[in-house]
């Protein structure tokens, strides 16, 4: 008897909880919230890394393309099959649901949603936060403009009205007529060239090893990477020049400057920062600004 009732309890209490237990669980366990699916950290290859946050982003802030980097299939717009997203394909970015991309391909023929991490959205973000962050540091002075173009000379005029002679009181009034200015049209005679503007030669640097300016130190950048100095990059892919402090590196006290130029990579165009290491008005050698290794 004593087990029959123990029995029974037990039975009683199990069937309270199967049939109540939906209803105060919620009540008794607090739901944990979902972790950000959309916050990615990101390295780029310089070293820099930055955290991304797609929840941060507005649409209009988004890129119109990205490149699968996984592996995908989206259905076709006519339902009637799917189409597969292969490593490197570029599609149209619509806009964004929950915590998916809506994509669609360049053709037009499929859309549908796609993981972000199958995209290379994030690195697209990061690289233009480091894009911006290289154009602030980019933002110094600028190479010294070229002079304007001196106004042509004028062409031959009436000669000087005659002087006053030693004894004026002997001497009448004569009307002087100007000789005409021939006109090259009439005569057939081809004008004459108007002179061509010379540009301003750079600031000598300073004699007996001094510090250059920052004037001089941009334009000795400038004259190094015309004359070849490195293969890295050329003069036409530097979008700015900036004089820098001093610096010291393996105990010896360098002037520097910097040219941030863009190279081709992987993630696509990214600026990249040479350093100039000058010593004695004379650039010493280059370096990557953030390893410090040298230029080749």
């Amino acid at each position: 008897m004593k087990y029959a009732k123990f029995a029974a309890v037990v039975l009683i209490l199990f069937f309270l909880g199967y049939v109540l237990g939906p209803t105060i669980n919620p009540m008794l366990v607090k739901e944990k919230k979902p972790e950000n699916l959309l916050k990615v950290s990101v390295k780029l290859d310089g070293g820099a890394t930055y955290e991304i946050d797609l929840t941060e982003y507005r649409d209009a802030d988004l890129p119109e393309t990205v490149k699968i980097m996984k592996s995908a299939s989206i259905p076709t717009l006519t339902g009637e099959g799917i189409k597969p997203l292969r490593k490197d394909d570029k599609v149209k970015l619509l806009n964004r649901k929950d915590n998916m991309l809506i994509v669609e391909t360049m053709d037009g023929i499929a859309k549908g949603t796609i993981e972000p991490l199958n995209t290379d959205i994030y690195q697209a973000l990061a690289q233009k936060k480091f894009d911006d962050d290289a154009a602030k540091v980019a933002g110094g002075p600028k190479p010294p403009a070229p002079a304007p173009a001196p106004a042509p000379a004028p062409g031959p005029g009436p000669g000087p009205g005659p002087g006053p002679g030693p004894a004026q009181a002997s001497i009448e009034p004569v009307s002087v007529t100007p000789a005409p200015v021939p006109n090259p049209a009439m005569t057939g005679a081809d004008p004459a060239p108007a002179p061509e503007p010379t540009p301003p030669a750079p600031e000598p640097a300073p004699a007996g090893g001094g510090d250059s300016t920052d004037d001089q130190i941009v334009a000795l950048m400038q004259k190094s990477i015309a004359d070849g100095a490195v293969k890295e990059f050329k003069a036409d892919q530097v979008k700015a020049w900036k004089a820098t402090e001093k610096e010291t590196v393996d105990g010896t006290e360098y002037q520097t400057g910097l040219a941030a130029y863009e190279a081709a990579t992987i993630f696509g165009v990214k600026p990249v920062q040479a350093k100039a290491l000058i010593k004695g008005g004379k650039i010493d050698r280059w370096v990557y600004a953030k390893s410090g290794m040298e230029i080749q």
